[in-house]
């Protein structure tokens, strides 16, 4: 026997009654059941003693009958996510947010503060990032409302859209009284930390964003961020920039127009990226007197020093399987070589007080308007060139900038190389006197030699324009090489990473056994009988696979016919250029730290400081992945720059987590762990609803005691009236 309830709807009710019923099978054998009494209200006391009667017959135990019907547990008419939010929105308001808003963006005769509005959109960003729009739907259902004593009704997406105008407008305030926040609460800052990231677009984007290859290597509507923060990664100034606009000019125009002259940027370390460590920068850096940190590329070491002992680990033999004993062999070879071991990735050898090695002599070309610049100009590619083969340049730009020349004019006078030799040694013994580059450069672009050589002796035949005056010649913009500067003095300390040598040699070797690999490749597709590539689509795809890893210079390919059964068969050989790949390999491990001169610090301590630039890292990827700053879905570039102040203020909210947490537990961590705990509203009696927080399991109660905020988990009843 057992209890069944039936349940019967009238008049729109639905009412529910018991049955004390029996199981028994039919003469045909299917089941059936009998009902023996119908018991009335299924709720009644006398029905529950009943079937807890039942139960315990079946178990052979005894039970005593209730006194009294069992009450049904309250259901909760709304369950709203709290802990997480409410922590932020203690840390919001731990930096004084609400006031700092308040004074940049004045509230209005509206019943919401735009303050408000900033902190929910901040505070979404950190814990269910979306759209604007999913804004209006997620907040409903947290306890934001409650705590930040907002209408739902009134967080709207037309509201929301006006506040992130207002935003941009204000975030220029908001970024100065951020940094006197800091400094009030945590005094003055020991470094600052500088970079650049971007991110795209779903759709066009705004006027701001251009098609353009990403970080990662997409290529779509994209804008640049430059972030400057202090040693805690706390954001002091951030900067939305045009998607083709260089990252390098970006982050140089927000130090040498925005942060040079602040008092609290005075002598604080900026660390830059190693994209800043050219000469052009660090000049920039140097004349508006910031005490810069960053790292040379490395095709400006010979241009500062030869003192680095790259020579210690030319010869150095990988062998396979016994990576622990080559980065102990490489890390002995430096010591040897007088490096001093600080750790077992970092071995530093002080440099003191460098000068730019090639400014004591810099070879100026004439002017084009000069009788014979062109016989200069011939000469100067020539030696470019030749800096290079001997190895007395590690590259075409260091040899170029060692004559004073920019890039782009480097390229165009070795232009020049491309003429045949007769007609260089003609140039160089006068014969082009006279005449414009650019007619030079017509001829050395056509791919015939002997068409070159024809277009040569009919240009020197022709009558040479003549000009008034010698400064009457037009000035073409990057035909002139870099104006006479003074010689550039920095701190250099060179420092040698075992670990990275190994990685980069390691790397290094994979690369040619790959293009060895495609040559096997391409031999056997040649051999075959269905072959049809000729020498120029070999030629093509040889130059393909070389440019993928910048391997043109350091392979010499031969394309030679064989014999294989009766047949002429194309055959491929790909020969290592030693010389180059030596160049190439022989500041492996190595890193050139630069740094004002001065910036007093120890050779170690600008080592840390240039490889604490990680923090900036960090927080890239925490806005990138964790605040969602990537794809934007936002049309204009007002509501753009909006966007990326929300995701530097949720940046904030998780630094200042992680911070107070002392890695105990990581900000992502923390905040998925107190997500569980909600606020459930329960209708209460008298009209009221009655909010009671989820019960906090021992981990929640760590991070809260960590943060100080136990007051969060407190178990009193929170009424309100009912809406």
């Amino acid at each position: 026997m057992h209890i069944r309830v039936s349940r019967v709807t009238r008049s729109g009710k639905t009412y529910e009654y018991a049955q004390l019923v029996e199981s028994f099978r039919r003469d045909d054998g299917m089941p059936a059941h009998h009902v023996i009494a119908t018991l009335g209200d299924a709720s009644s006391l006398a029905v529950e003693n009943l079937r807890a009667a039942l139960a315990a017959s079946q178990d052979r135990r005894r039970v005593a009958p209730s006194a009294r019907a069992p009450r049904k547990p309250p259901q909760p008419i709304a369950n709203l996510r709290y802990l997480d939010v409410a922590v932020l929105l203690e840390l919001w308001r731990g930096w004084d947010l609400d006031q700092l808003l308040q004074s940049v963006m004045p509230t209005s005769s509206a019943d919401l503060s735009p303050a408000s509005v900033v902190a929910a959109l901040a505070i979404q960003r950190c814990v269910d990032p979306g759209s604007k729009l999913y804004a209006t739907e997620w907040l409903p259902r947290t306890a934001l409302p409650q705590l930040l004593s907002i209408a739902s009704g009134s967080f709207n997406n037309t509201r929301l859209h006006r506040v992130l105008d207002e935003l941009d407008r204000a975030t220029p305030g908001l970024m100065r009284q951020l940094v006197e926040k800091y400094q009030e609460q945590e005094g003055a800052f020991a470094a600052l930390f500088i970079d650049a990231t971007d991110t795209w677009f779903v759709g066009e984007g705004p006027t701001l964003a251009a098609r353009a290859k990403t970080k990662e290597g997409r290529v779509e509507r994209k804008i640049g961020i430059v972030l400057l923060c202090n040693q805690r990664g706390y954001p002091m100034r951030w900067e939305v920039i045009g998607g083709r606009e260089s990252e390098v000019v970006g982050m140089s125009n927000m130090l040498t127009q925005t942060v040079a002259g602040l008092a609290w940027a005075e002598h604080v370390p900026v660390i830059c990226d190693r994209a800043m460590g050219r000469s052009a920068q660090i000049r920039q850096l140097l004349a508006a007197n910031l005490y810069f940190v960053t790292a040379l590329t490395s095709t400006e070491y010979d241009a500062y020093t030869d003192r680095i002992p790259h020579h210690a680990t030319a010869s150095f033999e990988l062998r396979p399987g016994h990576r622990e004993q080559d980065i102990a062999g490489a890390a002995r070879l430096v010591t040897e070589a007088g490096l001093e071991r600080i750790d077992d990735n970092l071995f530093v050898l002080d440099l003191g007080i460098v000068k730019r090695v090639d400014e004591e002599y810099v070879e100026r070309p004439a002017s084009p308007s000069d009788e014979n610049a062109l016989a200069t100009i011939m000469e100067l590619a020539r030696s470019i060139d030749e800096d290079v083969a001997t190895g007395r340049r590690s590259s075409v730009a260091s040899a170029g900038r060692s004559r004073g020349l920019r890039k782009g004019v480097i390229g165009k006078y070795r232009l020049l190389r491309r003429l045949p030799e007769s007609v260089q040694q003609e140039i160089l013994a006068g014969a082009a006197q006279g005449r414009a580059l650019e007619e030079l450069l017509r001829i050395a672009k056509l791919d015939d030699p002997e068409q070159q050589r024809d277009a040569f002796a009919a240009l020197v035949t022709s009558p040479r324009p003549r000009r008034a005056h010698p400064h009457d010649a037009p000035q073409r913009k990057g035909s002139e090489p870099e104006p006479q500067h003074a010689p550039i003095r920095i701190r250099a300390v060179a420092y040698f990473n075992p670990q990275l040598f190994v990685d980069q040699r390691t790397r290094a070797r994979e690369r040619v056994q790959a293009v060895q690999a495609f040559a096997d490749d391409l031999n056997t597709r040649l051999a075959s009988f269905r072959s049809r590539m000729k020498r120029d689509q070999i030629a093509a795809a040889i130059d393909r696979e070389l440019r993928k890893d910048d391997l043109l210079e350091a392979f010499i390919p031969v394309i030679t016919e064989q014999q294989i059964a009766g047949r002429s068969r194309f055959h491929v050989e790909l020969q290592l250029n030693e010389a180059k790949w030596a160049i190439r390999r022989r500041y492996d491990g190595f890193c050139v730290v630069v740094a004002h001169p001065e910036l007093e610090r120890s050779a170690r301590d600008l080592c840390q400081l240039y490889r604490a630039k990680d923090a900036i890292e960090k927080d890239f990827q925490i806005i990138k992945s964790l605040v969602e700053l990537r794809p934007i879905r936002h049309h204009t570039d007002p509501k753009v720059r909006a966007h990326v102040t929300l995701c530097m203020l949720a940046l904030l909210l998780q630094r200042t987590l992680e911070k107070k947490l002392a890695g105990s537990f990581s900000a992502k961590a923390a905040l998925e762990l107190l997500a569980t705990t909600h606020l459930n509203r329960y209708a209460g009696s008298n009209g009221n609803a009655v909010h009671v927080v989820t019960r906090t399991d021992a981990k929640q109660n760590k991070i809260l005691r960590s943060l100080r905020l136990q007051h969060l988990a407190d178990y009193e009843e929170r009424r309100e009236p009912a809406a």
